[in-house]
């Protein structure tokens, strides 16, 4: 999920409320959460509307951030736990840990989780942002252990590495006291379903984009209907997750007859979602 060109969204959520996390928020309302990983301050009026919002907390100056808060809105600040972004200001620092590109991004890279020197710097930009008065973190690219485990040629050392470097970043990150959002990471989360680590439960909502959409062009924001396989295998970690924490579908369409799907699927499932028609969340 990235942040690049300010182009037009269409927000849409839909919940029941959550019984499973003390975070819960009771009587979820259509305003209740906000996907704005793209925004700017001149989407503050928009942004504002929202009693849960995802941004890059970056982009916002402590004037905007406090005016969010007066507002009551809950900060969750994007963070990048497996990749690399050539646009940060400390790619250069980082960057002899990264090993591979990520499909689709040219400005990032996939990075070694196994590194102290990474976690270390995650736990800082966390704690930076609760700084800022930041509620939580939303945590993209846990992915990594997908790509080690299923592209990336490497020893089953390697493999075993990120993934206990994912474990440790989950339970640092944890022990800030700041709210978590997992963005995907699905090898990582059926591991540790498997395994019945504790880490499940330091999570309070579970993200999964296009659990029925599908992203055809990203340059031209043309989009699809997930096939089946893997829209039924999104929907088995979501059926184990909904016991540990609450679920957000971010879906990516245009098809009113597929923003049924979503809608009805979440008022079954108790989950919130959002729809975007760019690629570009703003």
């Amino acid at each position: 999920m990235k942040k690049i060109a300010l182009l037009f969204l269409i927000p849409f959520l839909v919940s029941c409320g959550q019984q499973n996390k003390t975070s819960s928020k009771g009587n979820i309302q259509n305003d209740d959460f906000g996907v704005f990983l793209g925004a700017n301050p001149s989407s503050l009026s928009k942004i504002v509307q929202y009693k849960n919002v995802i941004i890059d907390i970056d982009e916002f100056s402590e004037n905007d951030i406090s005016y969010l808060k007066d507002n009551g809105c809950k900060i969750y600040s994007y963070l990048s736990i497996g990749s690399l972004e050539k646009y940060r200001s400390y790619y250069e620092t980082y960057k002899d840990l990264t090993f591979m590109d990520y499909d689709n991004w040219p400005d990032e890279r996939w990075i070694d989780v196994s590194s102290n020197v990474w976690r270390n710097h995650l736990i800082d930009e966390a704690n930076r942002f609760k700084n800022l008065k930041s509620d939580g973190i939303f945590m993209d690219n846990f992915d990594v252990y997908h790509i080690v485990k299923e592209e990336y040629e490497c020893s089953e050392i390697f493999k075993e590495d990120i993934f206990n470097g994912c474990i440790n970043i989950l339970d640092r990150l944890d022990e800030t006291g700041l709210d978590l959002i997992i963005n995907s990471g699905t090898d990582y989360l059926e591991r540790l379903n498997e395994e019945n680590k504790g880490e499940l439960d330091k999570i309070d909502v579970y993200a999964q984009e296009c659990v029925f959409s599908s992203i055809v062009d990203y340059q031209k924001d043309i989009f699809g209907k997930q096939d089946e396989e893997t829209s039924s295998y999104y929907k088995s970690i979501i059926s184990f997750m909904k016991s540990h924490s609450e679920i957000l579908l971010i879906e990516y369409t245009k098809d009113d007859s597929l923003l049924l799907q979503v809608e009805n699927y979440c008022k079954t499932n108790n989950c919130y979602y959002y729809v975007s028609a760019s690629v570009n969340l703003i």
